[in-house]
């Protein structure tokens, strides 16, 4: 009993920091308000683990470790990846990601990477042990409206990792009302492929001034037959994660959402875990769900899966 208790680490105090006391409902008991807890928890410890490496990145520092990777069983902690062990009802093989996980992917351990801060201050960094050109999108995107406006676009040419950094300083990214918007860093390679996508929120989730979004999602299957999520919403849905029973991840998870909408590849696991691509399907589809920032603020509609 005593080691479980110190493997279970609370989080009340960071979501009541990103969260607010009054949203987060820490004392409601039932089903919505676990969930609005479990959700509000990996996004939380997700931002505190996101702000220290890329302050860590800005600095001159060559190396990062982090505590820790998986969870050792079904429990609240600091891995990026749940318990993986698929005896356990709810676990999937390998471990299901975390928003976290999706972040170190997207953005916090890709090569060549782009953030900014306070009064417009901005860095580029290329670790990778080749040279990197491409470049950086700093996109706005406005909460009330939706409207998507490109603030810089640069040429990036940086040496060999690691730790080779470029600073810079933006005027229109200093004037960023992070209640109002959302910034995004997106690095490309000289080919145009994504290197980078990186969401720098400027305030927390609690102070964000979003709007009904009417989010939904239902399962579809691609030509090739594999599962996915099709997402729909009318205005911007911040921090959207999709959850399932299937064994494997999404291709993208805990993003910013523009409408009218995407569709969200599952990426099974594999060797697989089901007779076929039918058992496959009707585990995803039957337990698909989404949620966002906007779900658990009073006075929302619940989501709805169509």
């Amino acid at each position: 009993r005593r080691g479980r208790a110190q493997r279970n680490y609370p989080c009340d105090n960071v979501i009541v920091v990103y969260f607010g006391s009054a949203l987060a409902g820490l004392n409601g008991t039932g089903e919505v308000a676990f969930k609005r807890q479990l959700y509000q928890c990996l996004i939380s410890s997700a931002l505190v683990v996101k702000q220290a490496i890329e302050t860590r990145r800005a600095q001159n520092v060559f190396g990062l470790i982090v505590w820790q990777f998986g969870e050792i069983w079904p429990t609240g902690g600091w891995g990026s990846v749940e318990y993986g062990n698929p005896n356990f009802p709810g676990q999937v093989l390998g471990g299901r990601w975390k928003p976290l996980q999706y972040w170190y992917k997207s953005s916090l351990y890709a090569d060549a990477f782009a953030s900014c801060g306070a009064g417009g201050q901005c860095f580029l960094r290329n670790d990778a042990p080749a040279p990197f050109q491409g470049s950086l999108t700093l996109q706005l995107t406005d909460f009330a409206s939706s409207a998507v406006q490109v603030l810089e676009q640069k040429n990036i040419s940086l040496p060999a990792g690691a730790g080779a950094a470029e600073w810079f300083s933006s005027a229109k990214v200093g004037q960023h009302d992070g209640t109002k918007g959302i910034l995004e860093a997106v690095v490309r390679d000289q080919r145009g492929g994504v290197v980078s996508w990186n969401v720098v929120p400027f305030v927390t989730p609690e102070k964000m001034e979003l709007e009904e979004n009417s989010l939904t999602v239902n399962p579809v299957v691609l030509a090739d037959g594999t599962p996915a999520a099709n997402l729909t919403c009318t205005k911007v849905a911040m921090f959207v994660t999709l959850t399932t029973l299937a064994h494997g991840r999404f291709e993208d998870n805990a993003f910013v959402l523009h409408p009218p909408g995407r569709v969200v590849q599952f990426v099974p696991v594999k060797p697989g875990m089901y007779k076929g691509q039918e058992e496959l399907y009707r585990e995803f589809a039957t337990s698909l769900r989404v949620e966002d920032v906007m779900t658990y603020r009073p006075g929302q509609p619940v989501v709805r899966m169509v």
